[in-house]
C-alpha cells in the first residue's frame, strides 16, 4: 500500500526549469518513482546533458528546447506534451532573480520578473488544463520562495512574483478542484543552487548570518525538496491542494 501512494507508474509529468537546479531534482525524483518526463528549458547543454542522465538511468524522456517567455510557448508546450503522452503531472520550476533595492528597481527589472514568474507559470498551466481536465486527474504543483509568505529584503520585485504565484495556485486550486486538478506551491528556504549560490556564499558575513536564523543549521540543496515534489505529484497527497508547503529548514518558525 506504502508503494502504491508513492508511485507515479503510467503518468507523465512536465517539468519546466528541468535541466538544472530545483527543476532538475523534481524531475530526477519524480522519475525515479516511475513518471515520464517532458523537460522545457532554454539551456540547450544543460537540458541535453540531464535528459541523457535521466534516460540511462531507465526514465522515458523528451525535451523541449524552449523559452517560457516566448508568444507560442502555449502552442508548443501543448504539442509537446501531447506527444510525449498524457500529462498528470505540472511542475512549474522555471524562474528568474534580480536583486534591487525599493529605491533602484526598474520597470524593467520588474516586467522581467513577471513574465516568467508569473506569466510563464499561468501561460504552461493554461496550455495543460484541457489535457488535465480531459482526463479527470492532476496536480500542478508550482515553486514559490520565502517571498511567497514574508517580506525578503532587496528582492521586493521577485518577492511579489512569488507572492503571486502562490495567490495564483490557491485561486486555481478553488476551481480546478471540480475537475479532479490539485494546485499547491513548494516554496522553499535558501537552497543552493546555481542561481542563488553566488549570493549564499559570496559574503562569509552574511552566509554565517543567513545560516545562524535557520533551525535545522544548513542551506537546502535541491535534492532536498525532492520528497515533496514526490508526495505532491503523486496519490499520496490527493486530498491536499491550495497549500503553501515551506521547505525552508525552518526558517519561518524564527
Amino acid at each position: 500500500m506504502s508503494e502504491s501512494l508513492f508511485s507515479l507508474e503510467g503518468n507523465v509529468a512536465v517539468v519546466t526549469g528541468g535541466a538544472r537546479g530545483i527543476g532538475k531534482a523534481a524531475a530526477r525524483a519524480l522519475a525515479r518513482h516511475g513518471a515520464g518526463l517532458l523537460l522545457v528549458d532554454r539551456l540547450e547543454a544543460e537540458l541535453a546533458s540531464t535528459a541523457a542522465e535521466l534516460a540511462e538511468a531507465g526514465a522515458a524522456v523528451d525535451t523541449l528546447l524552449a523559452d517560457i517567455t516566448a508568444d507560442d510557448i502555449g502552442e508548443r508546450i501543448r504539442a509537446a506534451a501531447t506527444a510525449a503522452g498524457p500529462v498528470t503531472v505540472v511542475v512549474n520550476a522555471a524562474g528568474v532573480m534580480v536583486r534591487s533595492a525599493i529605491t533602484e528597481l526598474t520597470v524593467a527589472e520588474l516586467d522581467t520578473l513577471w513574465r516568467v514568474n508569473v506569466r510563464g507559470t499561468v501561460e504552461v498551466t493554461q496550455a495543460l488544463l484541457p489535457q488535465l481536465i480531459e482526463r479527470g486527474y492532476g496536480k500542478i504543483i508550482n515553486v514559490g520562495s520565502l517571498g511567497s509568505v514574508r517580506g525578503l529584503e532587496r528582492r521586493t520585485g521577485y518577492a511579489t512574483t512569488k507572492g503571486a504565484v502562490a495567490q495564483y495556485t490557491i485561486s486555481l486550486a478553488s476551481e480546478a478542484g471540480a475537475y479532479g486538478i490539485r494546485a499547491n506551491v513548494v516554496a522553499p528556504g535558501y537552497v543552493a543552487t546555481d542561481m542563488a549560490s553566488p549570493w549564499i556564499y559570496g559574503d562569509a558575513d552574511r552566509t554565517e548570518r543567513l545560516r545562524a536564523r535557520i533551525p535545522l543549521g544548513q542551506f537546502a540543496t535541491p535534492a532536498d525538496l525532492a520528497g515533496t515534489f514526490v508526495f505532491l505529484a503523486a496519490p499520496a497527497s490527493d486530498y491536499v491542494t491550495g497549500q503553501i508547503l515551506l521547505v525552508d529548514g525552518g526558517w519561518t518558525t524564527t
